[in-house]
């Protein structure tokens, strides 16, 4: 089998380390019909914090050229492995199906939006819906947090923010054992969690205060009902413990997923 990913960011290397096939970077439709691979997985992508900055260049990669990548990739028979976000919802209901109704809060879930319905309409999709990535260097919700309580040993977080996290690490693993399943269509890798739980969860390696705060009231958290009908659940104190401690649930016959 032979796969390509469409950077050499975080994501695409954990990506790499679990698929079981050639994995190869493009940058271009061209490079994809040169290629001519099974899957297509779209790792690149103006992340959250940028997007909402530069809208140009966040349409231009989360969008358009997801959506022409993805054109080429159709043409050569491959499947197209699109990641999208929980950011798609705007945050007032929370535990989003796959069947709920989209409305992004914010220019980056329109992006992520549009590029999800341009590669839908392709046909031979696995859209994967994903809350919140993090690990000790990726830049998404976490990043600030884990920073604030190395520099200054506390870290402020709202009561009521509620959402889906996922490890860089654990994601890698859960999209080769999706598309070594065979798994089509549209996938929450959802749970639900707070996001004072998380940080207290953290300062379990990196001591520090947590310092809850009563906020404005959010919850993009992801339904898992159909995630979990693949046998795999997401459980985001392993997941923590395997990036703070070490990845020792590789010895142990542990995972964050269950395949």
């Amino acid at each position: 089998m032979k796969v390509v990913v469409t950077d050499e960011g975080e994501i695409a290397k954990e990506v790499a380390k679990n698929i079981n096939g050639e994995v190869l970077v493009v940058d271009s439709p061209y490079r994809v019909s040169q290629e001519r691979p099974d899957i297509v997985i779209h790792t690149f992508e103006v992340p959250y914090y940028e997007a909402n900055i530069n809208k140009a260049r966040a349409w231009n990669i989360n969008t358009w050229s997801a959506i022409n990548i993805g054109r080429a990739g159709h043409k050569v028979g491959a499947i197209n492995v699109y990641l999208s976000t929980s950011m798609i919802f705007n945050g007032r209901k929370g535990f989003y199906k796959e069947t709920s109704t989209p409305d992004p809060l914010n220019y980056y879930g329109l992006t992520k939006l549009t590029g999800e319905t341009g590669i839908a309409s392709l046909g031979n999709y696995l859209i994967l819906r994903i809350g919140f990535p993090f690990s000790l260097s990726y830049k998404g919700i976490l990043y600030g947090h884990i920073r604030n309580l190395l520099m200054n040993g506390r870290s402020i977080c709202n009561n009521n923010f509620f959402f889906s996290i996922i490890s860089t690490r654990a994601l890698g693993r859960v999209i080769s054992t999706l598309i070594s399943k065979g798994a089509t269509g549209v996938i929450n890798l959802g749970n639900r969690v707070n996001e004072c739980e998380v940080i207290r969860e953290i300062t379990k390696y990196i001591p520090g205060q947590v310092v809850e705060r009563e906020g404005e009231n959010f919850d993009f958290s992801l339904d898992d009902w159909l995630l979990r009908s693949f046998d795999i659940k997401l459980r985001f104190k392993d997941d923590i413990r395997d990036i703070f401690a070490g990845r020792i649930f590789d010895d142990k016959g542990e995972n964050t997923i269950t395949a």
